[in-house]
């Protein structure tokens, strides 16, 4: 009976250390219903049983994978950094993280504070490696 439950546990942990690894890592903004930024980028790394994912537009959250049959999501909580005199300054969100082939796809719905919320969502792709450049 341990050695089931022991070789269970272990299956359990290594499929969700397995969507942990396809969802960490670095992410290239590829659209965004917020407006086009070629220059975004998310980084999402594993501490423990959690997922940081670090903007580097100014926000941040702590999500927790999952998976519903092939799909391979997370979701979580976070926060704008406090920019005085901008709409999401220091706004509390909730958000949720969608594998989808190879595009990550991410639906943030941000409390305004007045009522009313704003959803914003986002496609990610792996970045793809410059390769140097050689001459003949």
């Amino acid at each position: 009976m341990r050695l089931a439950f022991n070789l269970i546990s272990f299956a359990f942990f290594a499929l969700l250390s397995s969507q942990e690894a396809q969802l960490s890592g670095r992410w290239q903004q590829i659209s965004s219903d917020a407006g086009s930024c070629a220059a975004c980028f998310v980084g999402i790394v594993r501490q423990g049983t959690v997922l940081i994912v670090s903007a580097n537009n100014g926000w941040s959250a702590t999500v927790q994978a999952d998976r519903n049959g092939p799909a391979h999501f997370a979701t979580g909580r976070g926060r704008w950094k406090m920019r005085p005199g901008t709409i999401y300054s220091n706004k509390a969100f909730d958000v949720l993280f969608a594998l989808r082939d190879e595009q990550l796809m991410m639906f943030m719905v941000v409390d305004l504070g007045n009522g009313s919320k704003r959803t914003i969502t986002a496609v990610f792709a792996r970045p793809v490696p410059k390769l140097p450049v050689t001459r003949a």
